[in-house]
């Protein structure tokens, strides 16, 4: 039976799904995480529907979030991806690598107990190794701990920061009683710098009927026939006239 399987290569082949079967998971993995650390970016239509649970979870608490990183841990653990969850899909990569080394040494203990070429013992090692190796590598490539700190931090500071402030409209049409109001805050700051301008106005006009009413008394004192022509009433008159006219 063993002879047989190792005459097919059966333990070769086992090896080497167990290796896809690795990637596979790692592929999902790192799908997830990239989804997620990219949807922090546009909450407001995420993409990942692990991304819109959270939301939908953190709107739906009525008491505060006391311990932030193990709510956000136990959120995370919850993640699926493939329909299958993360955390599983981890664990099923570094079990795809310990598969592969177990049926590494039990195919070497066989053909060390039925005497097999050497060749075969150098075949079953490199494949083996190299399946193993490139899981480890690309495990570490990945950086799963890195980019879980990644979404850590940005939904901290998101809980803690970005839900207070609200994102505004970059513009919307105002109610009526709004422009009521904002209308007569205008007229209002119109009066106020029409009435700011009207003793300045009246000021200089009184300024220039002064300067003609002494000028006709310097005319008037010029030539003792004409000093006290104007009574007061005919000098309230010519005021009066001056006034008019300047308007």
């Amino acid at each position: 039976m063993l002879q047989t399987c190792m005459n097919q290569n059966l333990f070769l082949y086992a090896m080497i799904a167990a290796g896809i079967a690795g990637v596979w998971c790692l592929f999902w993995s790192n799908h997830f995480y990239s989804k997620a650390i990219k949807d922090l970016k546009r909450l407001d239509k995420p993409r990942l529907k692990w991304t819109g649970q959270l939301l939908q979870n953190v709107e739906e608490r009525k008491e505060p979030i006391a311990n932030l990183g193990a709510f956000l841990r136990s959120q995370m653990a919850r993640g699926k991806s493939a329909g299958i969850g993360v955390q599983a899909l981890k664990a099923g990569s570094q079990n795809a690598a310990a598969v592969t080394f177990a049926i590494l040494a039990f195919s070497i203990l066989v053909m060390y107990l039925y005497e097999y070429e050497t060749y075969l013992w150098v075949q079953y090692a490199v494949a083996g190794g190299v399946i193993i190796c490139g899981l480890l590598l690309l495990r570490i490539n990945f950086d799963f701990s890195g980019k879980e700190e990644i979404l850590l931090d940005g939904w901290t500071d998101y809980l803690e920061n970005g839900r207070e402030k609200q994102v505004q409209p970059a513009y919307a049409p105002m109610s009526g009683e709004k422009r009521d109001r904002r209308s007569k805050e205008k007229r209002d700051r119109q009066a106020m710098n029409d009435r700011s301008w009207e003793p300045e106005s009246g000021s200089k006009e009184e300024e220039q009927i002064s300067q003609v009413r002494e000028g006709i008394r310097q005319t008037a004192a010029a030539d003792s026939r004409f000093s006290g022509m104007l009574t007061p009433e005919e000098e309230k008159l010519m005021r009066e006239i001056i006034r008019e006219y300047m308007k």
